[in-house]
């Protein structure tokens, strides 16, 4: 977990100190296996540190790593109400760490939308074999969807049907 500014002077330094500390907290919870509800308490107290950090001047890079984190808000706590989904991207990292090899020693694309194009692409791939789904099932929907103007189809893990 990185220390986010808890070595910093003053203000932004206490900021990122209390930041650390309630990243552990969300951890130690999430490895409980504390229910949505049980997480609205700590929301609150990271909130009103990012908010404390968006507002203090006597750092910019305190204030704008929690203005950005703000802006993701929604994003920070899906992990809260899916939890199949991770709350770091730590796997996610070392997934795509041989397309990020094959990039530096092939060379980048000519052009920021043949690397986004390329990131998309790896991501599902990635994704598609985690979860054990058909690649070329899912591109088979997506493509389908892009032609109807409809929405895209998830990548979110498969929920189970209920029983009974």
């Amino acid at each position: 977990m990185s220390n986010f500014g808890a070595q910093r002077p003053g203000a932004a330094g206490r900021i990122g100190a209390r930041l650390l500390a309630l990243g552990y907290v969300l951890f130690r919870w999430r490895e409980q296996g504390r229910s949505a509800a049980q997480f609205e308490a700590l929301q609150r107290r990271v909130r009103a540190a990012l908010d404390r950090g968006a507002a203090q001047t006597g750092c910019r890079r305190t204030q704008a790593t929690c203005q950005n984190l703000l802006k993701l808000w929604p994003a920070l706590w899906g992990f809260v109400n899916h939890p199949q989904v991770p709350p770091t991207n730590n796997d996610a990292e070392r997934s795509i760490r041989s397309i990020v090899l094959k990039r530096k020693i092939s060379g980048p694309t000519r052009s920021r939308r043949g690397d986004e194009f390329i990131a998309r692409g790896f991501s599902v791939v990635e994704t598609c074999r985690r979860q054990g789904r058909d690649l070329i099932d899912y591109m088979h929907q997506a493509v389908l969807a892009w032609i109807n103007k409809a929405p895209h189809p998830s990548l979110l893990p498969l929920q189970a049907a209920p029983s009974g």
